[in-house]
């Protein structure tokens, strides 16, 4: 009896030290948990290896893992982010210091044609400075889709010839005669008749501010190119696919990192002498996926090719 009762007391006392191991391997847990959150080093170790703390441990590893890749990313994004913001604001304050200083020129001017001559130049650098802060906004409203996209039947033909007939003066002043090859009839597509036309004018404007030579711009219905004229196929019409294909000569391709050419103030030229904010081709991409169109890209033997494809 008295054995009995050694025996029960000794597996009591057993008992009652795993719980206090596992109580004590729960807090250390939860204390490591406290200071992952305040951002400190460390993974769960075991002091009582029990196959249920084990598995436990095992698990919140992972999770550890996971949240420490994950806040890396969230760094690494914020001073790229803070770098390109650096960069950008330099990019606002040079034409509003030069508009500044002609404005200053002005005050001292006698003549009326030197007057004349800085107001033009002022007036030239606002407005760049205001094309810049523009695209930021338009960038931010996209990017927050604060604005649903409107389905409706749209003429990419027609939208296209606006486009370049807008910008032809641009193209007339290098020179350049882009060539076009669109289909003599209409080719409806079901898309936000505003976005599109953002998205090609961004397009064109891309060719303009970093090509070398007059751009080139396709248009393909169903997988047949379009230079067929008005004798596209009723199977193809029919297909519903399409896609804009516009390129251009450009140099220092090698310098471009592909996977890049569409994310936020990107730009391939590292000496920044190309201007513009680095938004453009951003906004192109994210009002092409908010309204189910797709662009990509490439570059090879010096011409940068970008296509927009989407259904009808």
């Amino acid at each position: 009896m008295i054995g009995l009762s050694v025996v029960c007391l000794l597996l009591a006392c057993a008992l009652v030290a795993v719980l206090w191991l596992n109580e004590r391997q729960l807090r250390a847990m939860e204390l490591l948990l406290l200071a992952r959150g305040r951002g400190r080093a460390g993974k769960v170790r075991l002091t009582f290896p029990t196959p249920a703390a084990r598995a436990l441990a095992l698990e919140m590893n992972a999770l550890i893992e996971e949240s420490d890749g994950a806040r890396r990313e969230a760094d690494a994004e914020r001073r790229e982010l803070q770098r390109n913001l650096a960069s950008f604001s330099h990019d606002v304050r040079t034409p509003l210091a030069g508009a500044q200083g002609f404005l200053q020129l002005y005050a001292l001017a006698d003549d009326a044609a030197e007057r004349d001559e800085c107001v033009a130049a002022a007036a030239e650098r606002l407005g760049i400075m205001r094309g810049l802060v523009d695209q930021l906004f338009e960038f931010a409203k996209v990017d927050e889709g604060e604005q649903m996209p409107a389905c409706e039947e749209v003429d990419i033909c027609a939208v296209v010839a606006e486009a370049l007939s807008s910008r032809y003066p641009a193209f007339a002043e290098r020179g350049w005669e882009p060539v076009v090859a669109l289909p003599d009839a209409a080719v409806v597509v079901r898309a936000d008749g505003e976005a599109l036309a953002r998205i090609v004018g961004n397009l064109l404007d891309n060719c303009l501010r970093h090509g070398s030579g007059a751009p080139r711009i396709e248009l393909r219905v169903g997988g047949r190119a379009a230079g067929a004229t008005a004798q596209l196929s009723e199977a193809a019409d029919e297909a519903g696919a399409f896609e804009l294909i516009v390129s251009n000569p450009a140099d220092h391709l090698e310098a471009l990192d592909m996977a890049r050419v569409f994310d936020r103030f990107y730009r391939g030229d590292g000496a920044r002498q190309a201007g513009g904010s680095g938004l453009g081709l951003a906004i192109a991409a994210n009002l092409a996926r908010t309204t189910g169109m797709h662009l990509s890209a490439q570059a090879s033997a010096g011409v940068f090719e970008i296509t927009l494809s989407g259904g009808r």
